[in-house]
């Protein structure tokens, strides 16, 4: 059995052990000391760091230090998983020939192997707190060597970096195939006669020499390969859009060199789980609103760290993820005694608390599902440059959208949707889709609130539950009431979504709102025909008139691309 205490750190030197509490009750007492014999010592210390006690029975010193090796040898049982650290015992009156071969000269001697090399023997006191701190520092010492070893290191070699003549390279659908399986590859989709695409190519020239070695920078001609383009969806120019194995990312921001530089930039940390130590954990909280951890230890297999890699691949670098298997962390975060063999936390909000762990080995769909559950922070806002990745994303999310007022009022009213969507993460219903907690200007946007979810101004604070995949919402609790500003009332809401209690309500797009009044307006004129043809003519004129500016509003503003909600990629 293991002891069920909190890890301790074994890389910090400042760390001291009650022995007191190590010895506890609850520590099994049938615990048995691992021995070695000539047939096992071989196999068993091949692999990981190894502190091994050559003993002889008739030796009174190694009576003497029996309750400190053993007691010990329990206290360090979690290290096994975490760091790879074992201990063990060689019986030499058994075992003559493996403790001549060892080179033992006295007992008890005390001999390190890593990885099966012997290391120089332990000379220090055979006290408990000097003993704990020579193991301190060798299984920090291995610790450290593991992770550079396995951390994502250099390069490669020149040949195999990208874009190593710093340009932009015209590509047709052949070779944006090879392309996008080598990596990340940004994308412009251009026509030669389009004025934008035009101004745009010097900025995006720059770019490819910026990004030299580091990311392909292509376009496409979409005049010479214009099925292509239809193809994958190309509808305006420039279109700039990123690839990534099977993932894409379209760029809906401004075209400066520096804002197309920090996207470039994202995309080309997508392949890396950054290395950390718990040193650098608090400021990593403090600088990043949301991010991924991945705590790995001496059990974490090769596959569940692909697994991990290639499920936040679709991020194209937009969540920041890190790796760490510093013991320190796992205490920091309580993990449990003994671990898991790997475990994936979620951050958001500026919070060292993590919002969400899954523990490996888990199932690809229940990785992918913690990942888009949690790739946003814990409340965003909707903004036009992320309408498309949360109201139309692939990952067919439930969207909890609260309208709220402008200033300090609506700054309080953040805060309480904020801690809603806290407390629905952590204990909420576990979806088959990602629930995301999104907050909008309802002052500013009334008009897009009223037409789309009925929210009048005069009713903010405001939330309405949106079913994005079937572009419907629900604004009625369980107890068929209409949903209030709380958190009772917003997981009452979601209650009755999961358990399909609720009807939802239908939501319309521009055109479908402006056709349909249209067609009603034209109904009526059609009956008042009948009994005043020439008021019919001057109210059809004048509805037809009406029509044609309301469409012409409200598509103006639907294709803006700074500040709106619900606005698209640029397509000018």
């Amino acid at each position: 059995m293991r002891i069920p205490q909190f890890l301790l750190s074994v890389l910090a030197a400042t760390v001291t052990f009650n022995v007191t509490q190590a010895a506890s009750a609850d520590i099994n007492d049938d615990f048995e000391l691992r021995q070695l014999t000539d047939d096992t010592f071989r196999k068993e210390t091949a692999s990981g760091i190894w502190l091994v006690e050559h003993y002889s029975p008739k030796c009174s010193h190694c009576r003497a230090f029996a309750p400190t090796w053993t007691q010990m040898a329990k206290d360090k049982q979690h290290l096994e998983r975490l760091s790879g650290f074992h201990m063990g015992q060689v019986n030499c009156l058994a075992q003559g020939d493996l403790c001549n071969s060892n080179g033992i000269k006295f007992y008890p001697q005390l001999m390190l192997y890593v990885d099966g090399e012997a290391k120089p023997h332990y000379t220090g006191d055979r006290s408990y707190a000097d003993l704990e701190k020579f193991i301190n520092e060798k299984t920090a010492e291995y610790t450290q060597s593991h992770d550079n070893a396995g951390a994502d290191g250099g390069e490669g070699s020149v040949g195999d970096r990208p874009n190593m003549d710093g340009q932009v390279v015209e590509i047709d659908q052949a070779q944006f195939e090879t392309y996008k399986e080598k990596g990340p590859a940004m994308v412009e989709f251009f026509a030669p006669w389009c004025g934008h695409c035009k101004k745009l190519r010097p900025t995006y020239e720059k770019l490819a020499q910026e990004m030299k070695g580091k990311l392909n920078v292509l376009a496409v001609d979409c005049d010479q390969h214009n099925s292509f383009c239809r193809s994958v969806g190309i509808a305006g120019y420039p279109t700039i859009r990123m690839y990534h194995h099977d993932t894409k990312t379209d760029y809906t921001g401004s075209r400066t060199f520096d804002k197309l530089k920090v996207f470039a930039d994202k995309a080309v940390t997508v392949n890396t789980l950054e290395p950390i130590k718990h040193t650098d954990f608090d400021n990593i909280v403090k600088t990043n609103e949301a991010f991924f951890l991945y705590l790995q230890n001496y059990d974490t297999t090769v596959a569940d760290v692909k697994s991990v890699k290639a499920a936040l691949e679709p991020l194209l670098g937009s969540v920041p993820a890190f790796t760490s298997s510093d013991v320190s962390l796992y205490q920091q975060l309580s993990v449990s005694n003994p671990p898991p063999t790997s475990i994936l936390f979620a951050f958001s909000s500026y919070c060292a608390k993590p919002i969400g762990s899954l523990s490996f080995p888990a199932s690809e769909d229940s990785l992918k599902r913690f990942i888009q559950t949690h790739k946003f922070p814990t409340l965003v806002e909707l903004t036009g440059s992320n309408h498309n990745a949360i109201m139309t994303s692939d990952t067919r999310a439930v969207v909890v959208l609260g309208a709220l007022h402008k200033g300090d009022e609506g700054k309080k009213e953040k805060d309480k949707l904020a801690e809603v969507a806290k407390a629905w993460k952590r204990g909420g219903r576990s979806f088959s889709q990602p629930v995301w907690f999104v907050w909008v200007d309802g002052e500013k946007w009334s008009g897009w609130l009223k037409q789309q979810y009925g929210i009048k101004k005069s009713q903010l604070p405001s939330v309405v539950v949106i079913d994005t995949p079937l572009n419907e919402y629900y604004d009625t609790t369980i107890e068929g009431t209409q949903v209030s500003f709380d958190g009772t009332s917003i997981f009452s809401v979601l209650e009755g979504v999961y358990q399909h209690f609720l009807r939802p309500k239908r939501i319309e797009s521009t055109l479908a709102w402006g056709s349909r009044s249209a067609a009603a307006t034209l109904l009526n004129l059609g009956q008042v025909s009948v009994d005043h043809p020439l008021l019919a003519l001057v109210l059809l004129v004048g509805a037809v008139g009406l029509f044609v500016g309301l469409l012409q509003k409200c598509n103006g503003r639907d294709v803006k691309d700074n500040g709106t909600p619900f606005g698209g990629p640029r397509l000018d």
